[in-house]
């Protein structure tokens, strides 16, 4: 792995409906998140938020498309911040903001590796269309925009650049609308529920998942909060119970790491509003510093 890291606070949280994960970089950071992974023997060359704009609206958009103007405006900037990084030899580490922030990162690092492929630890697909999705919050779309779906104005974003539906894998999902399903079986994407991990663990899941990867020109992490169970990390927006423990996660960025294909990670939905004495905050810095090679003997 690349040991010259970018560190990109994306604070926008617009695509959601509870807001505060505007505020996840800077927490981290005062959590001590730079100190940790200097520790690591690692370089971070660039250390810098976005400049992003939040602004609310209470009514839900005509289009389905809710804040759309200023979030495309946000993830502009994050594809030619993640693209001149890469471009430059860092190896860019994200911290949103919400998971809208994928479809500005990886179409920046498709910008660099076109075969590139998504690992994507989530409770949910964020694979919505406007016809499909219940709510018009766009976190819940950036994987159908990145191959190619849905809105011309989403798909737009980074250029004419799309992701192979058959170089991702989800992990750990346990939350899909019915549309999303539809999609998912359409478009032959590779999936492990909670209910494969019960079965399968943790360790043959990633290994079964790297295999699968194996052909493409390295891999894109990006980790929502929500995929724990929120025993463990209730400071983000949605609360399902049933969901990975730290230990499975902490494997999951390991197993990721150790396999040397990793070219970016993305980390998001951390919500220091709803979180309890930093418990959520502290749990993230270190799966990070797990993804970033951290390893417990």
């Amino acid at each position: 792995m690349n040991k010259n890291i970018s560190v990109i606070g994306a604070p926008l949280d617009m695509g959601g409906v509870r807001q505060g994960s505007r505020f996840a970089p800077d927490t981290l950071r005062l959590l001590g998140l730079i100190d940790k992974i200097k520790r690591l023997g690692l370089d971070i060359d660039r250390d810098f938020n976005l400049d992003v704009k939040n602004g609310y609206k209470l009514e839900k958009s005509e289009d389905n498309l809710n804040h759309l103007d200023m979030i495309l405006e946000q993830l502009d900037i994050l594809f030619e911040s993640v693209k001149n990084q890469m471009e430059e030899g860092r190896l860019p580490l994200v911290i949103g903001g919400d998971h809208t922030t994928v479809l500005g990162t990886m179409k920046g690092v498709l910008n660099n590796y076109p075969n590139a492929g998504l690992i994507y630890f989530d409770a949910h697909a964020d694979i919505n269309t406007t016809e499909t999705s219940p709510s018009g919050n766009i976190h819940g779309m950036p994987i159908a925009a990145l191959i190619g779906m849905g809105d011309e104005r989403l798909k737009a974003v980074g250029g004419n650049l799309t992701l192979n539906p058959e170089n991702i894998v989800y992990v750990g999902l346990r939350d899909l609308d019915n549309g999303e399903k539809e999609i998912l079986k359409e478009n032959n994407i590779k999936c492990y529920t909670i209910a494969d991990i019960d079965q399968l663990g943790m360790g043959r899941v990633m290994d079964e998942a790297l295999e699968y990867l194996k052909n493409t020109d390295g891999v894109h992490v990006s980790f929502d909060v929500d995929c724990l169970d929120p025993i463990f990390a209730p400071g983000t927006g949605i609360h399902l119970f049933g969901g990975l423990n730290f230990r499975e996660a902490r494997l999951g960025l390991e197993k990721c790491h150790a396999s040397g294909k990793v070219l970016s990670l993305e980390f998001v939905e951390l919500n220091p509003l709803l979180d309890y004495d930093n418990k959520t905050a502290e749990l993230l810095i270190e799966l990070i510093c797990a993804g970033l090679g951290e390893v417990r003997l």
